[in-house]
Order: structure tokens, then C-alpha cells, then sequence
């Protein structure tokens, strides 16, 4: 499974792919964020590059569907943990709930990674946000490929919105909104544009092209949405909400809305 990380962290800089952020709720209030990357472009651009790779005959497909646990690898460098200051073996013991979903299909063409975590009521989120960064972090301290994806622009401005966003939920009604004092400024859209202006045209129109999707999950069916351009799902509990991405970043009070719940 790390072999196919490491590939599609240095290919995400040359290729682009799909957002999705999802949370999913319990009837409790408790939950699970998921920070989903639709990597199928680079599953192609990796083939491509590798000269038709599994696609010769002979070669059975890529299959995978597969959930990490931090704490798995917390166990596996417990001896390396232990070495640390005791401050700096809490905070890594802290990660323990974040969890890597992978799925990979050849024949079908889909290539899926999702980070995140549980949280026991939607006040936990940005703690929740804020461990799922610091594990991106601690790995990247061991692995340069992870890190230098990273100091990408497109995943600096994909983790830094979460800075402006206020999220509520009562049990009733959700919320995804602007912090009041959330301040629009096109120098946060410098270094995304200059990255993708060096890109080769090819390379910048997959980037172009990249969208933002919401996925919400209720316990119970959805009574209305505020967002005229949001989807309610057949059974009524899932709330879609798409954009292209670079659009999102420039206008975010675009991808705002109020979820009632029904009684």
C-alpha cells in the first residue's frame, strides 16, 4: 500500500484530482470527516508512464480496498515514540483516531484516498481538522515524497479554507458558513496561480478542471437546504453539493448552506 502512496504523492503534483469532503452523523450527534482525493487521473498518468504497466496481458489488475489506522503505525514505531519527550509522545498518541481509507480498482478505473477522523460531537471538528494536518505532518517528517506534496499550492489552499469555515449542527439544523470575520483576498490566490501558470497546458487544464464536492450524511431525511444548487439524494439523508475548485477558492460563500432536518 505505501509503494502506491508514494506514487500518487509525487504524481499529484504533475496531475490533478477530485475533493471531496464528507461527514457522516449519528443519531447521537457523533460523526466521521472524510477528506477524499479521486486520484484516477493519476492511476492513468502513473499506467501511462509506466509503459502500459498491468495493462499487458498476463498481468492481473490492481485491486485494493483498505482502511489504516494511525494507531497501527503508532504501534509499529512505539520504540522510536518512546525515545521522544513525553510532551511530544502525547501529542502523537493524540492522533490515534485518524484513519487512511484506500481504494483502487484497475479495471474499473478508480482510484480513491480518503483521510479523516471520528469525533464525538461536531464541536470536535477543528480538532478533528487540526490532527488529520499534524498526521499529515508527522509522516511527512519521515517520507520527503509526502512532504514535498505537502508544499503543494493546490493542497495548501485545499487545507487552509478550513480556516474561514464555521460548521454547526444541533441535531435539527447543519451549517456551513463564513466566519464573520473571514476577509476575501486574492494575495491567498498568488501562489495557486502561479503554480498552475509554470504548469504545461495540458497540466494546467486538469487542474482547471478539478472540482469540490460536499457529501453530508443525516440520520434522519432532509426537510430543506438553502443552497439552490445542492442535492438531496433519493432516500432523502444525503445532501451533494459540487463546484470546480478554483472557483470555490475564489468565491466560498458559494459552497455555504443551511440543512433543515426533518421532525
Amino acid at each position: 500500500m505505501k509503494h502506491y502512496l508514494f506514487l500518487f504523492a509525487s504524481l499529484f503534483l504533475l496531475t490533478s484530482c477530485n475533493f471531496t469532503e464528507e461527514i457522516t452523523f449519528n443519531e447521537d450527534g457523533s460523526g466521521e470527516f472524510i477528506m477524499s482525493y479521486d486520484m484516477s487521473e493519476v492511476m492513468r498518468t502513473m499506467e501511462e508512464q509506466m509503459g502500459g504497466g498491468n495493462k499487458k496481458e498476463g498481468k492481473e489488475k490492481v485491486k485494493i480496498d483498505s482502511v489504516f489506522y494511525f494507531n497501527d503505525m503508532l504501534v509499529e514505531k512505539a520504540d522510536s515514540i518512546a525515545q521522544l519527550p513525553q510532551e511530544e509522545q502525547d501529542r502523537i498518541k493524540s492522533l490515534e483516531d485518524i484513519v487512511m481509507k484506500m481504494k483502487m480498482d484497475e479495471e474499473k478505473g478508480v482510484f480513491n484516498i480518503g483521510v479523516g477522523s471520528k469525533f464525538k460531537s461536531l464541536a470536535e471538528l477543528p480538532e478533528a481538522l487540526e490532527k488529520i494536518e499534524q498526521a499529515k505532518s508527522f509522516n511527512s517528517a519521515n517520507d520527503q515524497t509526502m512532504s514535498k506534496m505537502g508544499d503543494s499550492e493546490v493542497a495548501k489552499a485545499s487545507q487552509g479554507m478550513f480556516e474561514y469555515l464555521d460548521f454547526t449542527y444541533d441535531g435539527k439544523t447543519f451549517s456551513r458558513r463564513l466566519k464573520e470575520d473571514y476577509k476575501d483576498s486574492n494575495q491567498d490566490l498568488e501562489g495557486l496561480n502561479n503554480e498552475i501558470a509554470q504548469m504545461g497546458e495540458e497540466s494546467k487544464e486538469m487542474f482547471q478542471s478539478m472540482s469540490y464536492t460536499l457529501v453530508y450524511n443525516f440520520p434522519k431525511p432532509v426537510k430543506s437546504v438553502t443552497n439552490e444548487n445542492a442535492k438531496i439524494s433519493n432516500d432523502g439523508k444525503t445532501v451533494t453539493l459540487s463546484m470546480n475548485f478554483i472557483e470555490m477558492l475564489k468565491t466560498p460563500e458559494m459552497m455555504t448552506l443551511d440543512v433543515v432536518l426533518e421532525d
